[in-house]
This record gives C-alpha cells, structure tokens and sequence, in this order.
C-alpha cells in the first residue's frame, strides 16, 4: 500500500507540473453550471492505523451561471478491514479558478447508520475537452471513526 501511496503522490506533482504547459499563454477557462465527477485514491483510518484504497463519485451543480458556490451529493465506498460506505449531501466553494472546497453532511455504514462529515480540497491541474483533473485531498469524521485521504480527481464539466 506504501508503493501505491507514493504512486498517487508522484502523479499529483506530475499533474502540477503539466499544468504550466497546458495553460501557459491560455486565459481563464469556462466554469459550466454541472459536474459529474470520480476521485481514486488512498484513505487512512485514523483509529485503525490502516491504508485502504478509496473511492469517491460526486454530482454538483452551481447556484447560478457566474456563481462559485454550487450544492450536491456524493458517495465513498472504502473496502478493507473496516469497509464502509459514506453519502452525503453538501455544498461546495470555488476559492480560486481552479481551487475547490467542499462539506457534505451525511451518512456513513459500517455496521450501521450514523452521521458524518466528509470535506474535500480538489485541485483542476489540468482541462482537456471539458474535463478536468488534479490532485484531490479529504477528511472524513464520524463520533468513532475519521480517514484522512488524497487521489486523483477527474470530472467532466457540462
């Protein structure tokens, strides 16, 4: 697991650094109101000490078309020793251009229901064709349990 670690580290400094070429001599690109998008990575459990793979699948449409505040939903599913599942429904918070922020409140399943809080930082590195891709870091707590995670994110805008 410490191999895929550095595998997903090594292709987020890659990402930053074929963004300079992508971009360099563009302007500012179009931010449409949907995006659908996937984040594959690594978590790890807090309280377990364990790494696990994580994956996580996002829906958000902005509040108005020039708006940088836009509401969704999303789903985790992290397999392992302590596999569970996260949906939840939240807001999300364009900082920069290309610097997101996102809180979704909801639910998490381990052996049962109980409430959690899943923030997320996402990066777009790169925009091809209405996609766009990048670095992706999260947190995520219940009253028993938090994972710290970082992947890549891809997500198509439309």
């Amino acid at each position: 697991m410490k191999k895929g670690i550095l595998v997903v580290l090594a292709a987020a400094t890659s990402v930053l650094g074929l963004r300079a070429q992508e971009r360099a001599g563009h302007g500012e690109h179009a931010h449409p109101r949907n995006e659908a998008g996937l984040s594959l990575g690594a978590a790890y459990g807090i309280e377990h000490k364990e790494w696990a793979p994580a994956i996580h699948a996002h829906y958000f449409r902005t509040l108005a078309p020039h708006s940088r505040w836009a509401l969704g939903a999303g789903i985790e599913f992290i397999p392992g020793e302590e596999r569970h599942w996260e949906i939840g429904a939240g807001a999300r918070f364009q900082v920069l251009n290309d610097l997101q922020l996102s809180l979704m409140p909801g639910i998490s399943i381990v052996d049962k229901a109980k409430f959690s809080l899943h923030t997320e930082a996402v990066y777009e590195a790169i925009h091809l064709w209405g996609f766009h891709f990048g670095p992706v870091v999260g947190y995520a707590w219940t009253r028993d349990h938090s994972h710290v995670s970082a992947g890549i994110h891809a997500a198509f805008a439309f």
